[in-house]
């Protein structure tokens, strides 16, 4: 069975070096959602990308960084994001944090 719902995408863009607590951002954000039980988390790594500090990072051989960019995505209710959403913000020192409404389809299994 699947449900069609309003929802809200909350994506946090940072640097791979960013560091929350220190801890890796990626990481300590990615334990922070699993603890409140979000759905799901994604942490994609760009392979370029600059920030404010305008410094491309890639993985181009010529030109290679170990600090590359790196997405993380969470999805839920709306009521859930922004809930959520002060205390992020506040984690994320260097970065940026953006959200937008999104419809989800929630895949559930049926019961047998």
């Amino acid at each position: 069975m699947r449900t069609m719902q309003d929802g809200m995408l909350l994506r946090i863009y940072m640097a791979e070096s960013a560091r929350i607590h220190s801890v890796p951002g990626y990481k300590y954000l990615t334990d922070f959602f699993l603890k409140r039980n979000f759905p799901g988390c994604t942490v994609t790594r760009g392979m370029t990308g600059f920030g404010h500090e305008k410094l491309i990072r890639t993985v181009d051989v010529l030109h290679l960084s170990l600090d590359l960019p790196v997405v993380i995505d969470v999805v839920d209710t709306r009521e859930r994001i922004q809930e959520i959403l002060p205390e992020v913000e506040a984690m994320v020192e260097h970065g940026l944090v953006t959200v937008q409404d999104v419809q989800m389809i929630r895949k559930i299994p049926e019961k047998r």
